[in-house]
């Protein structure tokens, strides 16, 4: 292995250098005691990030042997890192940028996985090199999940992803990358992280841009307000189910003990308001359809992407068509919506939650579908696009087909299946959708 060394505000920082690209991996952005806020990480002389055991939050994984179909499913679909561990600590990043670059912009990407599971360093988004080729500084990021992230409301994750964004903003300079030009990104419950921090003044003049793939936009009108009472009544039933008499004792139980409660608990009785993020006051100030309201969102542009087989498509579907008309009608910073619709080859699942991932990183080499030139054209085209966005907040450029913002005359998705070169009427989003939900639909 070629290693490359890079002086940061942290210390020095080892990585590979490979194929003219510098990469870095585990990088530790924060550490933290169990339900406490994110902390400084002591500056050190050298970090090896060339080849270290990755740390991924505690989930499903690391405590049961045997998945559910669902998650076997996008298990085999979305392949892990080779060497990881298991901590429910487990803020660390990685950054790939291309050797000798200098004030590039930065892409940072926030995985999925129902605030539940999943991993920065998985197929293909861990280990994508497209942006760094394009000239783009690309990192991805860990953070807590489950009872580690959200406990009593706390939304620890989201804290953990705020702090990395400001050290991403203090640091990345040393690894290539311009401060002032950051975009972040996200695919599912990152698309939903996407918005939460949009919600947060914490981001004011950090964050220049943002994509969402299934999971971005305005929130459903049926959606009630964020009830403390429930959350933490559900909280408490959660530390009945182990030998803990106080929050102290249960705080310092095993992880196994307290992740299984947890997990029993909300799947027998499913609570919204303690398993997903919180109106804190710290990262989230208020109902979010209040914020957007009074005009206290961030106002950067925007990309909001669904797929034809996604998960819940109306919602989905008009949750990013309604953001972009109002913030249209009020005047912002324009959104670009996309309709993702290419049956991807191997299964009977065709384009399924999360299966834009391949185009919009690539990697398919490491998939076991057996994608045809089709798919590479698209990808490559869908990188094209997100590359322009992320440089100047607009995805159009030479020699690809116009993709207009959404607006009260222009409603329509580009729509990427492969063959189209235009855009997708929202009729025929939700025929499509219809269809979905009848006869074609997902794995989830």
């Amino acid at each position: 292995m070629t290693t490359c060394t890079v002086m940061t505000p942290s210390g020095k920082v080892q990585g590979e250098l490979r194929d003219g690209l510098r990469i870095f991996r585990g990088i530790p952005y924060a550490i933290t005691e169990r339900f406490k806020a994110p902390q400084p990480v002591p500056k050190w002389d050298l970090f090896d990030a060339s080849e270290p055991v990755e740390v991924e939050c505690y989930q499903y994984a690391a405590f049961r042997e045997q998945l559910d179909d669902v998650g076997q499913f996008y298990k085999d679909e979305f392949p892990g890192a080779a060497n990881k561990r298991y901590d429910e600590s487990p803020m660390t990043l990685n950054i790939i940028a291309k050797d000798g670059a200098t004030k590039q912009p930065v892409l940072v990407f926030i995985h999925g996985g129902g605030f539940e599971t999943g991993h920065a360093g998985d197929a293909p988004c861990g280990d994508s090199d497209v942006y760094a080729k394009q000239d783009i500084i690309y990192v991805s990021m860990d953070y807590r999940l489950n009872v580690f992230g959200l406990y009593e409301g706390e939304n620890y994750g989201l804290q953990d992803l705020v702090f990395g964004l400001q050290w991403i903003q203090r640091e990345i300079e040393s690894y290539g990358g311009d401060p002032e030009r950051i975009t972040i990104a996200g695919q599912s419950a990152g698309a939903m992280s996407v918005m939460d921090l949009l919600y947060s003044h914490k981001l004011k003049g950090l964050v220049q841009g943002a994509i969402t793939m299934s999971g971005g936009g305005m929130v459903p009108k049926i959606t009630r307000p964020w009830k403390k009472e429930e959350s933490l009544t559900f909280w408490e039933n959660v530390r009945k189910r182990t030998p803990a008499k106080t929050r102290e004792e249960f705080a310092q139980l095993p992880p196994d003990v307290i992740w299984n409660a947890w997990y029993d608990e909300s799947r027998e009785n499913y609570n919204f308001h303690a398993v997903q993020p919180a109106i804190d006051g710290v990262v989230i100030p208020d109902l979010p359809q209040t914020v957007v309201e009074e005009g206290k969102d961030l106002d950067v542009p925007m990309i909001c992407g669904v797929t034809s087989q996604d998960f819940m498509p109306y919602v989905i579907y008009d949750m990013a068509l309604r953001w972009g008309l109002l913030r249209a009608k009020k005047g912002r910073k324009p959104v670009y919506g996309y309709f993702f619709d290419r049956a991807l080859p191997g299964n009977k699942f065709k384009a399924f939650h999360a299966c834009d991932l391949w185009y919009l990183f690539g990697g398919m080499q490491a998939s076991w579908r057996p994608f045809e030139q089709i798919d590479y054209d698209l990808s490559n085209e869908i990188i094209q696009y997100m590359s322009n966005f992320i440089k100047t907040g607009n995805p159009n450029g030479k020699g690809l087909p116009e993709w207009p913002a959404i607006s009260k005359k222009q409603k329509g998705f580009r729509l990427f299946d492969g063959v189209s070169k235009g855009l997708i009427s929202p009729w025929r989003c939700r025929l499509k959708e219809y269809k979905t939900f009848l006869f074609e639909k997902g794995p989830m």
